[in-house]
């Protein structure tokens, strides 16, 4: 014969409290977690002349990307997290001596512009586009 097991109205009481607690300590949890993960944005740097280039920076959201010797044909590709509104600073220069510079290009205020492409043309001409 099973035994009917009476559970007291504080016993009750306690694991309800305790339930709640930890549905609220999930949920600030998860939310907390998720606010704090910006989007990841894809900085990428090509270079389409026929020079090598001996240094470039790339200046954005308080951030320098700096990669030396890179050959002619060949990308290099790096990722940071954008604020709301940051335009791009781009310098070197090629192993010819040639400068490349190009200040305020391209923005990162769209939320669904995550990738930014910079192409290096020849006489150090820089193209900025955002591919979607």
């Amino acid at each position: 014969m099973p035994v009917k097991k009476k559970i007291s109205t504080i016993v009750l009481f306690k694991r309800i409290r305790a339930l709640f607690i930890l549905v609220i300590l999930s949920v600030f949890g998860f939310n907390t977690c998720n606010s704090s993960k910006s989007p990841e944005a894809k900085l990428v740097l090509r270079n389409d002349s026929e020079q090598t280039i001996n240094f470039m920076k790339i200046q954005v959201a308080d951030k320098n990307f700096e990669e030396r010797n890179i050959l002619p044909g060949t990308e290099r590709t790096w990722e940071f997290k954008p604020n709301h509104e940051d335009s791009f600073s781009v310098k070197g220069s090629f192993t010819a001596g040639t400068p490349i510079q190009a200040d305020s290009i391209g923005y990162t205020d769209h939320k669904d512009t995550r990738e930014h492409h910079f192409t290096i043309k020849e006489n150090g001409r820089v193209a900025y586009s955002s591919p979607k």
